[in-house]
């Protein structure tokens, strides 16, 4: 008995622990980012339980880019639905760009994840640099026809997430 209240404890302790990186790690780029929310960085890491795995920055790092290439699939998912019930040829058309940068933004967030663990982190943040202009280079297609963005709240988050993601990485070069 004694033994498991024991590891119970040591289990509680690094629980908190790994809640702190995540919590301090919101905080400190939240502060220095302002279109990074706390609540949303925070929220998205406890979305994917990264408070009983992340003991580092570097798993902190590869799980921020993991959420970030699910941002963008779920945001291709929800460009899936627009241009299956789009009827306007042109307006469709501005989908496929936004369908095709999310497309390559997904790639790249693999071989951003691919860097990380392999401790490259200059070349990770190439990548992550990379994906994280698919949110502006969709709405921009949208922008230049004068045509309001169906995607706004889905490229809020998605450039959110990977902002995130490409800070941290950014502070492990350091």
């Amino acid at each position: 008995m004694r033994t498991f209240c024991y590891l119970l404890l040591i289990s509680l302790f690094l629980s908190l622990c790994n809640a702190s990186i995540v919590e301090d790690t919101c905080k400190n780029i939240s502060s220095s980012n302002p279109d990074i929310v706390y609540d949303f960085c925070v929220s998205s890491f406890k979305s994917y339980n990264a408070t009983s795995q992340a003991a580092d920055q570097r798993t902190l790092a590869i799980i921020a880019s993991r959420l970030a290439n699910s941002t963008a699939a779920k945001t291709q998912e929800r460009i899936q639905e627009l241009m299956e019930a789009e009827k306007n040829k042109p307006r469709k058309n501005r989908l496929d760009v936004c369908m095709e940068v999310y497309s390559l933004a997904i790639d790249d967030l693999r071989t951003a994840e691919q860097a990380i663990e392999a401790e490259r982190d200059p070349d990770a943040v190439v990548f992550l640099s990379a994906a994280s202009n698919a949110s502006s280079d969709c709405e921009d297609a949208f922008a230049e026809a004068k045509d309001a963005c169906p995607l706004e709240k889905e490229n809020g988050e998605y450039d959110q997430m990977a902002a995130i993601a490409l800070v941290i990485v950014a502070a492990l070069h350091r």
